[in-house]
């Protein structure tokens, strides 16, 4: 697999609104670009991720011009490999599989809600004028 560090990206787009918006975009993420030609974005990918900056600039209607000797199909399977997505451990809940192995399963918690009338704190009587009261 290739080396992402170091590698310049330049993306183009259909106009200089478009560009300024992916720029503005890919800055609060944490990278460096610069806008050139009015309608181009260059950036450099230094162990940033690779799949958040395609996604950014497509999702501005960018389209990639490769600057590097890295083909196209590479870039791709570097950004969308399985390799390389992180799973953090916080996310991997084990007790939700054993959950699934008891007897009991899941149960629905509606069931034991009180009365529909018990969340209802109006009894209707206000001890004042009816509605049809007029002075």
């Amino acid at each position: 697999m290739h080396d992402m560090q170091d590698t310049a990206l330049l993306f183009q787009f259909g106009d200089a609104n478009a560009a300024q918006l992916a720029s503005s975009t890919l800055q609060e993420l944490g990278y460096d670009p610069v806008i050139q030609q009015g309608s181009s974005v260059h950036i450099h990918i230094e162990g940033s991720d690779l799949t958040s900056a395609l996604e950014i600039a497509q999702s501005h209607g960018g389209q990639l011009a490769v600057q590097s000797s890295i083909p196209d199909i590479e870039l791709t399977n570097d950004a969308y490999n399985m390799a390389n997505i992180t799973i953090p451990a916080h996310v991997v809940n084990e007790d939700l599989v054993a959950q699934d192995e008891t007897q009991s399963g899941y149960k629905n918690w509606d069931d034991d809600a009180p009365a529909e009338d018990d969340y209802f704190p109006d009894d209707g009587s206000y001890g004042y004028f009816s509605g049809d009261v007029h002075t």
